[in-house]
């Protein structure tokens, strides 16, 4: 088997999924309640793209912090709760 043969079977991206999944299960399962969130769960979550949810943090159009400049973000938890009313009276995502 090369590496063709096993990237057909499973991508990266794939596992990276599974993964997001796995922890959302878990996290629900023994309520576990995370209060902040990386661009890339947040991303998955929300079906924003990556790209768009780093651009947004950094406009301050969805609410986090870096801890040090060149630092990942850390997004609010809220913040779901706020996209979600918004998707839901249809407004465009702005604070």
């Amino acid at each position: 088997m090369n590496k063709n043969d096993l990237n057909e079977l499973v991508t990266k991206q794939d596992l990276e999924n599974f993964k997001l999944e796995l922890n959302e299960t878990l996290n629900s399962r023994f309520n576990l309640v995370k209060e902040f969130y990386t661009p890339k769960e947040f991303s998955y979550k929300t079906g924003i793209p990556y790209s768009t949810v780093v651009y947004k943090c950094n406009k301050g159009k969805i609410k986090g912090f870096q801890e040090a400049p060149n630092c990942s973000w850390l997004i609010y938890a809220s913040e779901f709760e706020r996209f979600k009313r918004l998707a839901d009276e249809n407004l465009d995502f702005r604070p």
